[in-house]
């Protein structure tokens, strides 16, 4: 069985953050390309204008401009993107918090804090058989 490339947007503002997802993916699944972006708005340029195609989209919560609320409620508001599954990744939680994002449409939340999964989340939406452990 051949594993198939797949995209990835990211949307998160905090550069450590953001390294470190990328790199986790990059060990987790050779096959996987991330796109990375610091909040909602450049994310939407990125669909639209740009044109990027994710199998998955991964949003912090509080971003600067568009929050991850804002993004995931225009984002579900746009037809071609309404099926793209969305999972959010922040270090914000309460029981509230994530009802109100899987009204909005997100398909997952996990928590930043816990950051030692990082992996195996990724590897549950991109990993490949051959990935090579980080930790």
């Amino acid at each position: 069985m051949v594993n198939q490339y797949k995209t990835c947007l990211l949307l998160e503002d905090d550069p450590e953050d953001q390294e470190f997802f990328l790199k986790t993916l990059h060990a987790v699944s050779s096959k996987t390309g991330c796109y990375a972006v610091s909040n909602g708005e450049e994310a939407l340029s990125a669909l639209q204008e740009e044109g990027i195609t994710p199998d998955y989209i991964f949003t912090d919560i509080q971003m600067p401009r568009m929050n991850g609320f804002e993004f995931l409620k225009r984002l579900r508001s746009i037809r071609e993107y309404q099926d793209i599954p969305v999972v959010v990744y922040s270090s914000t939680y309460s029981e509230d918090l994530v009802a109100k994002l899987k009204m909005l449409g997100a398909t997952a939340f996990y928590s930043k804090t816990r950051y030692h999964v990082l992996p195996e989340i990724l590897r549950k939406y991109f990993g490949d058989p051959r990935s090579r452990s980080i930790l």
